[in-house]
């Protein structure tokens, strides 16, 4: 069970790479009428900073829907910052706990992005992500399911811009040794 543990924290690990944030507990949607200004021929290109300040939302989006699926056992349609094979893992994953009755509870965890290459092309970006989490498997009604798993996960990431935005998607997440 620790290896569909570690591949969907990993790849949700890249929606969530700021393990220091907390989150919010209210939303707040702005809505205008306002129809934008700039169109994409007029736009000035993405600098690199601007694009690797994206890559490391992007992994930190995917860490934390990796986080919320381990305890939910639900991925959304279309998540923003998760596709391809890594998106593919995580619902395999999920549906392989959700069939054993299983959910996980994420108790710690210290997410670092340790670094972050951008493409010349900046069509593609890796990163190398280490996140040290303890984790307790429960039963679905919540009860702890065994003992508390202390997790040291290595992960190579790939990532791929959207269209010529400035987002980016985990693509396919590798456990190092």
């Amino acid at each position: 069970m620790k290896h569909p543990i570690a591949l969907t924290t990993i790849a949700l690990a890249l929606t969530l790479a700021a393990s220091g944030c907390g989150s919010t507990s209210g939303s707040h949607t702005v809505t205008s009428d306002a129809k934008p200004t700039t169109t994409a021929a007029s736009r000035q290109p993405a600098t690199p900073a601007v694009l690797e300040g994206a890559v490391r939302r992007a992994i930190e989006e995917a860490h934390r829907l990796s986080v919320e699926a381990l305890w939910t056992n639900r991925v959304p349609a279309n998540p923003p910052a998760s596709g391809g094979p890594a998106l593919a893992s995580l619902r395999q994953s999920v549906a392989q706990r959700r069939q054993a009755g299983v959910r996980v509870r994420t108790l710690s965890e210290h997410l670092r992005i340790l670094s972050v290459n951008l493409d010349p092309s900046y069509t593609t970006a890796t990163a190398t992500v280490t996140d040290d989490e303890r984790v307790q498997t429960t039963n679905t009604d919540g009860r702890p399911r065994g003992k508390t798993v202390t997790l040291d996960e290595h992960v190579h990431l790939d990532l791929r811009r959207v269209d010529d935005t400035e987002r980016f998607k985990v693509w396919k997440v590798v456990l190092l040794p």
